[in-house]
């Protein structure tokens, strides 16, 4: 499926985007929600709000002469009203490009890379309890970074009892930018993404989602069936059998990349994307259709650049190996290379320089926050260092790595 651009973005109440500059226009086609995608929106923003209503209602309604019907009824009404005024998504973003401005002081910008696990806590758990949630507050901020690339944040999801994660941390990290960006509206209104945070001065002035569909298409058929061998292999499983309706479909997994313009306390702007992106699976090339892509957009902007991702393959892989041409091609190079091996990485635009480049693991003892590790670098983004233009490969990437410079 082709790169869409969805310009409908959850930020907080408290944590509006800063005014400021807006990131580069993309040829591409913007995102058009389906039904199922429409009526999971209408189930996580309203529905709380209606049945909390409703049934406050019902019970003054029984209560006094208006009766529960009637009752019932009014009360769903102004807890629809309460929900439109609850509801926390922005519209469309500027249309206004976003200058470059390479020229400024030495700025250091330390960026961690981070599956936060819906803020479940380690491998295997579910359920994000407020102390899960403190302690993975806690292992952000020990390490006190600027920018925080996220994955697997949710949004009204059973598996977290329903929680935010980007509120529940902005409210313990208290940040200056705090974006999110869907990867899949299901019917029951959850909705799981990417996203990103911002500390000490930097901040976010513009954001938008990139998404790539599913390999097998995003009809509502094809979501029902995959919907319905998850549920049906689940429950089976349970009682020591093994049924599933469709014959085992696979799983419905739309991915996206948070596509967000940061601006630095000095005033220089970073171009940040933040992606969460599937291994290669039932004979699918899902590096060449998901990343490609985000790379090729990636590459439109010739200004600093930061990409950070759960990439979901294997250092010394060939997939790995083949990530780093992708990146290259459009100017990026890993600047976490030389922390333990992982699957989330981070790589930098030629205007940085880097050091100290690690894996952060629990101490001896302590249970780990999330089953990923976060991975941290410093990154030094240099004085009026424009580095080489996009598009050219650098030294040692085969020039049928490249990608052609945009026009």
């Amino acid at each position: 499926m082709t790169l869409v651009v969805d310009t409908k973005v959850h930020v907080l109440r408290d944590h509006p985007l800063a005014a400021g500059g807006s990131l580069p226009p993309l040829d591409a086609p913007p995102y058009a929600p389906g039904a199922i995608d429409m009526a999971g929106r209408h189930v996580r923003s309203r529905g709380p709000s209606v049945l909390v209503g409703a049934a406050v209602g019902c019970l003054v309604g029984a209560m006094t002469s208006l009766g529960a019907g009637a009752g019932t009824s009014a009360g769903a009404a102004t807890g629809l009203l309460v929900s439109e005024i609850r509801v926390h998504e922005v519209g469309d973003a500027p249309s206004a490009r976003a200058r470059v401005q390479d020229s400024g002081p030495t700025e250091h910008v330390r960026v961690m890379e981070y599956n936060v696990h819906g803020g479940m806590g380690g491998p295997g758990q579910f359920l994000a309890t407020p102390g899960r949630l403190d302690h993975l507050a806690a292992t952000i901020r020990r390490e006190r970074p600027d920018i925080v690339l996220l994955q697997e944040l949710d949004h009204f999801a059973t598996r977290s009892n329903y929680t935010d994660t980007l509120k529940q941390l902005a409210q313990r990290l208290a940040p200056t930018g705090a974006v999110m960006t869907p990867a899949i509206e299901k019917v029951n209104g959850r909705r799981e993404g990417t996203g990103i945070l911002t500390f000490s001065g930097f901040d976010i002035t513009d954001a938008r989602g990139l998404r790539i569909g599913d390999a097998m298409g995003d009809t509502a058929l094809r979501r029902f069936r995959a919907a319905s061998d998850a549920y049906a292999g689940m429950v089976s499983g349970r009682v020591h059998r093994s049924w599933v309706p469709f014959g085992g479909v696979i799983e419905y997994q739309p991915r996206v990349a948070t596509d967000a313009l940061v601006r630095t306390p000095s005033g220089r702007e970073i171009r940040v994307l933040s992606g969460h992106f599937s291994p290669p699976h039932h004979g699918i090339d899902e590096q060449r259709r998901q990343v490609d892509p985000i790379a090729a957009a990636a590459g439109t902007w010739s200004g600093p650049t930061i990409m950070g991702a759960d990439f979901n393959v294997r250092d010394g892989s060939p997939e790995f190996q083949r990530e780093h041409q992708i990146f290259a091609s459009v100017g990026l190079v890993e600047a976490t290379a030389g922390a333990p091996a992982n699957s989330d990485r981070i790589y930098a635009s030629a205007h940085f320089g880097r050091t100290d480049a690690r894996k952060v693991l629990p101490s001896s003892g302590e249970v780990q926050a999330s089953d990923h590790a976060p991975v941290v670098v410093d990154l030094l983004l240099e004085a009026g260092h424009s580095g080489f233009e996009r598009g050219d490969a650098p030294p040692g990437v085969p020039d049928g790595a490249s990608t052609p410079r945009p026009s």
